[in-house]
Order: structure tokens, then sequence, then C-alpha cells
């Protein structure tokens, strides 16, 4: 009887092993703190399986394009989203857009190297780290900062202060969290986030060349696209919009905007000048 009851309780278990539900997630890195709370959420109510890969978005364009499974894509600006689009990853009339992100000057709590502005990354003795320019969003995004808001003096200055890049945005943040350098370019949001150890210096409105988002949309090759518009329907509900808003995330352009002090481009293509190199 006994053994009777073991093999019944195995042959339940792989009969709800094999029904179970699974979405498979790819997501860029900066959007990991509230997406794992919206995805434990909607497991519950729908008793799925929601397993996500979060990385930059480089990384994300490689495994996706190279592996051709998966059921959501969620990238940081509409044109990356268009080029997947256009390379046939993605069903076009499932993109949705969720939030929006501002870059900023990300430092250790009480600012310690009084570090008020992007001028400031350029005195000696400062520590900073980036993005990944070649592969993370907001690398890119603090390189164009750098190029367009600096002289060439302060330029140089600025790199020999850069300690180290980042392959993703939890990584960057890390290397501040644990006070290993004194600044990075990082969000807007990340000193809401972690109050007793980040604080966020705003950069001037005319430093600030474009802004982040994100945006998800079913993959073409989704074994599941029934519960990837549900899961879809759930981040753009009520409930959903408020998981991203606790986390600090703008929920709209016009909210993103007003704090920037002006109205930019939401993505956008910018080539990284030869000599920003990874390390």
């Amino acid at each position: 009887m006994a053994m009777i009851f073991v093999l019944s309780a195995g042959f339940l278990l792989s009969t709800h092993a094999a029904t179970h539900e699974q979405l498979m997630l790819f997501c860029g890195a900066h959007l990991k703190p509230p997406f794992e709370e919206a995805s434990q959420i909607f497991a519950k109510i729908r008793d799925i399986e929601i397993n996500a890969n979060y990385a930059s978005v480089g990384a994300l364009y490689s495994q996706v394009f190279l592996s051709k499974q998966g059921d959501l894509f969620v990238v940081p600006s509409p044109d990356l989203m268009t080029n997947a689009i256009a390379k046939g990853v993605i069903q076009p009339d499932s993109v949705r857009d969720l939030c929006y992100v501002v870059p900023a000057i990300n430092v250790q709590k009480g600012n310690p190297k009084n570090i008020k502005s992007l001028k400031d990354l350029a005195r000696p003795g400062i520590r900073i780290a980036l993005g990944n320019p070649e592969t993370v969003f907001i690398g890119t995004l603090a390189v164009e900062i750098i190029e367009k808001g600096l002289s060439v003096e302060e330029k140089t200055f600025l790199r020999k202060n850069l300690v180290t890049y980042s392959e993703d945005f939890p990584r960057l943040s890390s290397l501040l969290l644990l006070q290993q350098v004194d600044a990075i370019i990082g969000f807007h949001y990340l000193g809401e986030l972690y109050p007793d150890k980040v604080e966020t210096v705003k950069l001037k409105s005319d430093e600030i060349h474009r802004i982040g988002a994100g945006h998800i949309a079913v993959l073409s090759y989704s074994k599941n696209v029934t519960f990837a518009f549900k899961f879809i329907n759930f981040l753009v509900s009520e409930e959903g919009r408020n998981v991203l808003k606790r986390y600090h995330y703008f929920g709209t352009p016009e909210e993103a905007f007003a704090w920037v002090g002006g109205q930019k481009p939401i993505g956008g293509a910018y080539t990284v000048p030869q000599g920003w190199i990874t390390k």
C-alpha cells in the first residue's frame, strides 16, 4: 500500500508539472525590482510559473535571437522594440508601454564627496562607474551625457576617475551600494529604492538628451500566447501600474518630462564614439 501511495503521488506530481503553465520572460535589468514583485503577484493569481532572465539590452537581444524561444520581451526604449519587430521576433500588435526612467547621478548617502553636478565627476579623487556603453542602455545614455556635456579637458579627467564598467544596471548599482565607487550615472529612482544608502543628484535639463522606458511585447516564439497577453494586461492594469509606481518608475512620459524640466526623446539611437571601451 505504501508503494502504491508513493507511485500515485509521483504520478499526480508529474501530471501537475506537465500541465503547469509557464512563461519565459526576457527583461531589461533596470526593471528587475518591480517585475519580480509583479511576476510573483501574477503567478499566484493565475497559478503559473514565470521564469525571468534579467540582463542588459545587448545580452537580451543575443539571447532572444540565438535561442529563438521565450514568451515576453521587455526593453528600455521603443526603437529597440521597433528593431525587434523588424527582425520578426515580436508580435507587433502586442507592444505596450509600461513606465519611464530618467538618467541621473547617484551618489552615496550623505554625498560625502559633495557631488552636485556632472562637472564634479571630473574632479580629482572621485571614483565613478558606468554601464558598459556597448551593451547597457544606461551606459550608452551616460556616454552621450558626458560627451555632450563636458569639455575635452573635463572628459579626460573624468575618464581618469572611471574605475570600471558594469554589465547591467543591478551590478552597476551594487558598486555604489557597496561603496566601491563614489558615484554612478544611473536612474532617478535609485535613491528612492535605497534611501539609507543612496542619494540622487539631478542632471540639468539640457544635459539629458533622451530618457528610457519599459516596453513589453509577446515574442513570436511564444508557446503560451494566451498567458503572455494576460500578463501584459495585468501589468497595464491599475494593480500592475501601482507596482511600478511603488518602485518610483514614472507612469507616463509627462511625469518623466516634469522631473527633467523639459520634453525629451524616448529612447533613440546614439553612436558611442571610439575610445569608450570596456575594461
